[in-house]
């Protein structure tokens, strides 16, 4: 079994595409082992070290984090985690959302398979980009998250239109085919 911890920076709630933080980054600690479990005895200490109930870095700070720097690091050399990070590019991630929405092959059924599930779909991903300018990735956000599925429907209805109207911008007839 495997136990993952996962924290975001970036975050900008619905706003994705807020200029200041155009990217999303997601860490990613895991380990063999329940950190939350076996980790519960160094905490007090550094608690007390620090006078605070809770650690989070967007509170305690690059000077806070210095000052458990010691801490963190035996426990890190002893249950040995790793760490890996991610980067998401918040206008992809719009895509990558209307992709699935409207390419999911087992929502879909126009869809080929082998244009939903196997790498080619990163192929059509990459050239649906060409269809997209800035208000249509936020419109197909806002249709990702409409609550109201009646408005969802016809928003998605209206952006698709709008978008296959450009489908001769795309580079070959297989993808205009595939997409359109």
């Amino acid at each position: 079994m495997r136990f993952f911890y996962v924290d975001e920076s970036g975050h900008t709630g619905t706003n994705l595409f807020d200029q200041s933080q155009p990217t999303l980054y997601y860490g990613v600690l895991s380990t063999n082992l329940n950190l939350d479990l076996l980790g519960k005895k160094y905490l007090p200490k550094i608690h007390r070290l620090l006078n605070v109930q809770r650690l989070h870095a967007a509170e305690l700070g690059n000077g806070g984090l210095v000052r458990i720097l010691p801490d963190l690091l035996k426990i890190i050399k002893k249950f040995k985690p790793t760490f890996d990070i991610y980067r998401v590019n918040k206008k992809d991630h719009a895509l990558i959302c209307f992709f699935d929405q409207v390419f999911d092959q087992g929502i879909n059924p126009a869809v080929p398979w082998s244009s939903y599930w196997t790498p080619l779909r990163y192929v059509l991903l990459f050239k649906l980009t060409v269809l997209f300018d800035d208000d249509d990735l936020k419109e197909a956000l806002a249709i990702r998250i409409e609550r109201n599925r009646t408005n969802a429907d016809e928003r998605l209805v209206n952006l698709c239109s709008k978008l296959l109207k450009r489908i001769k911008k795309l580079p070959d007839e297989r993808s205009q085919e595939v997409i359109g």
